[in-house]
């Protein structure tokens, strides 16, 4: 208690920001049991996509986005992609050697500025760890999903948990409740990227 200048400091730097990354997890990949979310990639009727090779993949991104406007007349707005399959897809180049997506001092073919994390296809492009190698959700996720949030993020600390006053230990839970909801499944679009060979 001391310390709790810096305490305070944790938990506002590094505590609210592991928060955020379990959440992105849970609205990602919970599978609805327990106290756990039923996640995009869980819900039945949720639409699919492949790739036929790692060259179709953004092909096959732009393919979802079409599905969600055929199949609900929403626009695909936001697309979630692992790292590893965005920087294949930012590293890709043509004949010439050249990136698609620009190069690492300019934008596309030497023309405008370089953006971090540029969208793809000019949909919000969130870059995240825990969307699973090899599988990227489009969808129109503004319209077609809500998350909801009761009472904010709560911390709460104490020395009585198991034996932390003997061991003169603080623990601190920090914790959020969270809702999905998923008023249109179709609007989104689960997308098999191609695997390299």
């Amino acid at each position: 208690a001391e310390d709790l200048d810096f305490w305070v400091s944790e938990i506002n730097q590094r505590g609210l920001y592991l928060l955020s990354l379990a959440e992105e997890n849970q609205l990602l990949n919970g599978n609805g049991t327990g106290n756990n979310v039923l996640g995009l990639r869980n819900r039945s009727g949720v639409q699919t996509e492949t790739s036929a090779a790692p060259e179709d993949d953004a092909d096959a991104l732009f393919r979802a986005m079409t599905k969600v406007q055929t199949a609900t007349g929403l626009s695909a707005d936001s697309i979630v992609i692992n790292p590893a399959d965005y920087q294949k897809l930012r590293l890709s180049k043509d004949a010439n050697g050249q990136y698609f997506g620009g190069g690492f001092f300019a934008g596309q073919y030497g023309n405008g500025g370089i953006t971090e994390q540029s969208p793809l296809w000019g949909a919000r492009t969130v870059v995240s760890a825990a969307a699973p190698v090899g599988e990227a959700l489009v969808g129109a996720l503004s319209t077609a999903t809500t998350v909801y949030r009761k009472g904010g993020v709560r911390v709460e600390s104490t020395n009585s948990h198991v034996d932390d006053f003997t061991n003169n230990l603080i623990t601190t839970r920090i914790e959020e409740r969270v809702a999905l909801a998923v008023r249109i499944p179709a609007a989104i679009v689960k997308v098999t990227l191609g695997a390299d060979e």
